[in-house]
């Protein structure tokens, strides 16, 4: 009750001594009230509260520019983001969206990279491996020279229209007009059991950690048990994470049968809350895998925050190896805040695993490195990435890099090469988000 206390003036209701991180909410929904507030939330709740700059929280224009301006390195991810589109994401699995994402190959050409199933990029035709030459009537020499990204889509919202000149990958160029609109999200795109060595070998590519994950987890482990499968590949190289809860689900289903009643992972809050610290325990599900020899994971820079949570608890119980290239580096998690229309989602824990490891702010190195194979289909076993990960359970070795014309460029200390991606107006949040 002293923390809440602590918020002042900033708190009009519902600061409850059953829930310490219940901060209640600002005193009007009026700016200045946000800031002071949200600032409160901060000075509390923040992971490096201890190091947190002192400012006069009405001199900003949002809560947004404030959070941003507030965050202490390492932190590059906290943020107030609007809470319509967020429950949204995490409850529905759906996002406003054009439905495509790209990436650089080694010419440093901007190709797409994934669409989504019934999308509009989808409907219209475009396919993994379209190399990107206009955008809203600008070359992508031109959007690379005016540093413009980021805006060069339009608004986030349904209706807007966005012109493209594309080539496609038989040397034609074909204009299309796509409009933004709800992208339903296919969790697990791709599942399949394929033959290495005569034995089954389980592949799924996992989009997003939302709660409509864990039925089509439960439903791909279920194809994975009744073929016998011992080892799995997990395809991660877009997924930027997600709620904590649906990855503690996969890790049920993943090593829960082998490791029944050890500990997934643990959550640690700043000193000013550590009497929350917590851990959470492996289950044996009926979809779990009842043996495990191996499983590889397949990264990049774009595999972030609840991703790499799996990744790392996995790795405590069950012999564990990365293919591709380092993932992007975020050992925190957030809660969420509710207020106004808005959520904050301020870094608020760290996680680690059962061995205690975390703190890889420098990204999780892979052990057999890949390029995203652009040339060749997501899961098709010669795309690759793909190629290597199979490579390396049939043989127990290394593949040198099978990538042809096509593959993205090689990262750099584990940081994805300009411009961010991805850059279809299709980011989803990065977020390990406790719930």
């Amino acid at each position: 009750m002293a923390l809440c206390a602590a918020l002042g003036s900033f708190v009009v209701m519902g600061c409850s001594a059953q829930d310490p991180f219940d901060f209640g909410g600002p005193r009007s929904c009026e700016v200045p009230d946000e800031n002071e507030w949200v600032y409160g939330l901060m000075q509390q709740a923040y992971l490096f509260a201890d190091d947190l700059a002192e400012i006069d929280p009405t001199t900003y224009e949002s809560p947004h520019a404030m959070v941003a301006d507030l965050r202490v390195d390492p932190d590059r991810w906290s943020r107030v983001s609007d809470k319509a589109r967020t429950n949204a994401l995490f409850e529905e699995g759906k996002f406003i969206g054009l439905g495509f994402r790209t990436k650089r190959d080694v010419d440093g050409q901007v190709v797409v990279a994934d669409i989504n199933a019934g999308s509009p990029a989808s409907e219209q035709g475009m396919r993994r491996g379209d190399v990107i030459r206009m955008v809203a009537g600008f070359t992508t020499e031109e959007i690379d020279d005016q540093n413009g990204w980021s805006e060069i889509y339009g608004e986030n919202l349904p209706g807007v229209t966005v012109a493209l000149e594309v080539e496609q990958e038989d040397g034609s160029t074909r204009d299309f007009s796509l409009t933004k609109d709800w992208i339903a999200i296919e969790t697990v795109p791709n599942v399949q059991v394929l033959d290495v060595g005569g034995r089954p070998v389980g592949y799924l590519m996992f989009a997003t950690f939302v709660d409509t994950a864990p039925a089509e987890l439960s439903a791909a482990f279920d194809t994975f048990k009744r073929a016998g499968v011992r080892e799995v590949v997990v395809d991660l190289r877009y997924n930027g994470g997600g709620l904590i809860s649906v990855a503690r689900h996969f890790m049920h289903l993943l090593v829960g049968g082998v490791a029944e009643g050890r500990i997934a992972y643990e959550v640690r809050y700043n000193d000013a809350f550590s009497d929350e610290n917590d851990e959470r325990k492996l289950m044996r599900l009926d979809q779990s895998l009842p043996a495990v020899d191996h499983v590889v994971f397949i990264t990049t820079g774009s595999s972030l925050s609840a991703s790499e949570l799996l990744i790392n608890a996995v790795a405590a119980h069950v012999p564990t190896s990365l293919v591709g290239s380092t993932t992007g580096g975020k050992p925190v998690g957030s809660k969420h805040f509710e207020f106004c229309d808005s959520v904050a989602v301020p870094l608020t824990f760290r996680l680690l695993n059962a061995d205690g490891k975390g703190d890889y702010y420098d990204g999780l190195r892979a052990d057999c490195p890949a390029t995203d194979d652009l040339g060749h289909a997501l899961g098709d076993p010669d795309e690759a990435s793909l190629a290597v990960a199979l490579h390396l359970l049939g043989s127990g070795e290394c593949l040198p890099d099978p990538a042809g014309e096509g593959a993205t460029a090689p990262a750099r200390d584990g940081l994805r090469t300009p411009p961010p991606e991805p850059m279809g107006g299709d980011a989803l949040p990065t977020f390990a988000v406790l719930r």
